[in-house]
């Protein structure tokens, strides 16, 4: 991907009928950390987080705790931002759709809209999913054999019956029969658009193989949606009909946009909002690809209408131009799902991992290490809290944290113990490491990974990680494992130099291991930045570094990846990653 200028990260909008659990996690992560990346590179940085609170199930929920809707919500609100605060996630933006600044862009969009002939009155008859908010046909259900709990795709060869149902495949709910007269978005309209956006942006959505599947439906056809409810008198009204109240995702996708034109910038308490945007379009939706559809066909189209980005050529068709992506998304970042233990998470299993117990009882790392490097983003997984355990020994307790406190026990045994210096390194590993500093950050071809290899060739075995082109692309397994695999050789160096065995009869070479050993820790510690902020931080304190905190907070990755240090080690400290027993 091309080297961006600014760069502006969204979460989903989460439903204000619950707290976050360990699905709502791993997206807030996967934006909190690329934000992180990006702005300690240098780039002018947003990341914004919300809450949907216009939809059906708030209500409802409400209800059923007895709650006044707005109580209701404001304890929700609260409780998302814990958990976000708790992680010391860095979102410069929390959204709430109840807002009064996002109400007047929504209502602002409809109206324009409208005047334009993109939306329109019809009665229909459909089924509706309170849990998905969505209007579904029979084609999006599955049949549910209520005795076996077993699902099956819709065929002519089964009935209906009163112990065969048809269900929501993601709720295994029977959508309520809705026959109303609402408002519909042209999205037909759009059907060339949308194709020939794809054909023009194939980066659009992410992995590869969801924006195949994506392109496909769209090949289908496209049908009007529905933007209004009349039955609902929460939520946002019409502008042009005060009868009706917009729809949940024709009102909660805008919040993506509001988030810019009335912007909170860096103060998540202020009220006072400005506009910022310039900052649009985003460049990343991290989104589930239960909600695909709605981020892929739904909004750009909508985006389209409310920005004029369409030309009606002499065929009478909408057609997509080059200049229509400066008002859209860059790419939308799709996760699968996951199970628990090898099974889909359930409060009757007692299996679901609520985000800030389960990282009290074990660390915040261990849940962010394993959702982020036992499978990648785009794939199925399942989160296995036995190989969870072992894995944060492995590769923090045992790989990381074992060489630090190598490095730190044998400084400490030298003369002048406390200063490692570049000095005392041969001219050929100094040049190394200098030229390394620079080009660590940067994916490196092989005429490089040649010269590096020979280059490194007194200080032990090469140490290459290209962790600039897999954040780029936004592959965090990648960077994770790259960075891993750079350890296992820093550990390999130092089993081939054994610096606790010259340190006896030779502290020059001692000195010069354990300079390279302390200097490479350092590079880890500025990649492991994004992911674990506060672990790398202390480590950077412990070894002497504690203006790094404020660099990184000025955006200076890479003036402190080609510095050259000095390390002053004065005392044995606490491990920063402590094994935990399974």
């Amino acid at each position: 991907m091309s080297e961006k200028k600014k760069f502006y990260v969204t979460t989903p909008i989460y439903y204000g009928n619950g707290l976050p659990h360990v699905g709502h996690f791993y997206s807030s992560t996967i934006a909190d950390i690329l934000y992180r990346y990006n702005k300690i590179s240098g780039r002018e940085s947003r990341f914004t987080t919300w809450i949907d609170e216009n939809s059906q199930k708030a209500v409802i929920k409400a209800q059923e705790e007895g709650k006044n809707i707005m109580d209701y919500l404001d304890d929700m609100a609260a409780g998302h931002k814990k958990v976000w605060d708790h992680f010391g996630m860095e979102y410069t933006d929390f959204i709430r759709t109840t807002e009064p600044r996002h109400h007047v862009l929504v209502q602002k969009v409809l109206q324009h809209c409208f005047e334009k002939g993109d939306i329109y009155q019809w009665v229909y008859e459909w089924m509706y999913c309170v849990g998905c908010e969505a209007f579904k046909k029979d084609d999006d259900l599955v049949f549910l054999n209520k005795t076996s709990g077993e699902t099956f795709p819709i065929t002519p060869k089964v009935i209906e019956s009163d112990n065969i149902i048809k269900v929501c495949p993601d709720h295994l709910e029977t959508p309520d029969n809705i026959k109303e007269k609402n408002y519909f978005f042209k999205l037909s309209k759009y059907q060339t658009w949308i194709e020939e956006f794809y054909a023009a942006n194939q980066d659009f959505v992410m992995p590869h193989f969801r924006y195949n599947e994506v392109k496909a439906f769209v090949e289908r056809g496209l049908e009007d949606f529905s933007i209004s409810r009349e039955t609902n008198t929460f939520w946002i009204s019409l502008p042009f009909d005060n009868t009706q109240v917009t729809y949940v995702w024709f009102d909660a996708l805008f919040n993506y946009y509001t988030s810019c034109v009335a912007s909170r910038w860096w103060d998540k308490d202020n009220e006072n909002f400005i506009d910022e945007s310039t900052l649009w379009p985003a460049n990343l939706h991290v989104v589930g690809k239960d909600i695909i559809r709605f981020h892929a066909i739904f909004w750009p189209a909508m985006l389209a209408s409310y920005f004029d980005l369409w030309e009606q050529g002499s065929d009478g068709i909408i057609h997509y131009q080059d200049s229509d992506i400066s008002k859209l998304p860059e790419t939308i970042l799709t996760w699968w799902f996951f199970t628990v233990d090898g099974q889909k998470m359930s409060k009757s299993l007692w299996n679901v991992i609520e985000p800030i117990s389960y990282s009290e009882q074990y660390s915040k790392e261990l849940l962010t290490l394993y959702m982020l490097c036992a499978f990648p983003i785009w794939n199925d997984g399942n989160y296995d809290r036995s190989d969870a355990i072992k894995m944060y020994n492995a590769k923090l307790a045992n790989n990381l944290w074992n060489l630090v406190n190598r490095v730190v026990v044998l400084s400490l045994k030298l003369d002048q113990a406390w200063v490692l210096e570049p000095q005392s390194l041969p001219e050929e590993i100094s040049a190394t490491l200098s030229y390394l500093n620079h080009s660590l950050s940067y994916s490196l071809n092989q005429d490089q990974i040649i010269e590096l290899q020979k280059s490194l060739k007194e200080a032990g075995e090469t140490i290459d990680v290209p962790v600039k082109g897999t954040m780029l692309s936004y592959d965090l397994k990648a960077s994770l494992d790259n960075i891993f695999v750079m350890l296992d050789k820093l550990n390999k160096y130092a089993d081939d130099t054994q610096p606790w065995i010259t340190i006896k009869d030779d502290q020059v070479a001692t000195k010069e291991a354990l300079y390279t050993l302390a200097e490479w820790l350092r590079q880890v510690g500025l990649q492991l930045y994004p992911f674990f902020p506060e672990k790398m931080l202390e480590m950077f304190e412990k070894l002497w570094l504690e203006e790094y905190k404020f660099h990184l907070n000025r955006w200076k990755l890479q003036e402190l990846i080609a510095k050259q240090e000095m390390f002053h080690i004065k005392e044995k400290w606490e491990p920063l990653f402590k094994r935990i027993d399974i």
